[in-house]
């Protein structure tokens, strides 16, 4: 693997995270888990970590936006595809209860960051705990997928060749969205 598409996924990852704990709709785990897949578990710690860091500055994005403006910020984030207004009032409810937990168990309940991030200035978090605590919340799923996906892929490689491996990854994550986007509310 040369130096150039190493450090490319790396940027990739990092942008990726920024995007998806903003506006953009499909998780970095995509990414991550190709990376996983391609170059191994020690290149997915890597790229995992990055992602968690941009996700964490596109955290603090969603936090100034919605310190600045909440009205706007709270209509881009329900603008967003399968957010609703029901799963932003049980985020907000489990934030008022307790942001850090809500924020750190958010994946588990398939609300998407950018949720908790909008919400965090409104229940107390402030800035910089928020912004490490992003971290906290976004890394261990981030580092569950791709290393998870890097020792499938090591497993199955017995039997499937790279570019196999490859499909079977990009039919999970289609499978994976469709159910998503057919259960989650619009």
């Amino acid at each position: 693997m040369n130096m150039f598409r190493k450090h490319a996924l790396d940027i990739a990852a990092s942008i990726w995270g920024v995007a998806e704990a903003t506006l953009f709709f499909f998780v970095p785990d995509v990414l991550l888990s190709y990376v996983g897949l391609k170059q191994g578990a020690k290149a997915a710690v890597r790229a995992s970590i990055i992602a968690a860091v941009g996700a964490s500055a596109g955290g603090v994005i969603m936090y100034l936006w919605s310190t600045t403006d909440p009205a706007t910020a709270r209509d881009a984030v329900l603008a967003v595809p399968a957010i609703s207004e029901a799963m932003v009032g049980r985020a907000e409810q489990g934030m008022a209860e307790n942001w850090f937990l809500a924020t750190f168990l958010g994946p588990l309940t398939s609300t998407p960051f950018k949720v908790f991030a909008m919400l965090a200035p409104h229940a107390g978090a402030s800035l910089p705990a928020f912004a490490l605590a992003a971290i906290a919340a976004r890394l261990p799923r981030f580092l569950i997928v791709s290393i998870g996906v890097s020792l499938v892929g090591r497993a199955l490689s017995r039997w499937l060749s790279q570019r196999q491996l490859l499909w079977v990854l990009i039919g999970a994550w289609l499978l994976f969205y469709a159910v998503f986007f057919t259960l989650m509310p619009n």
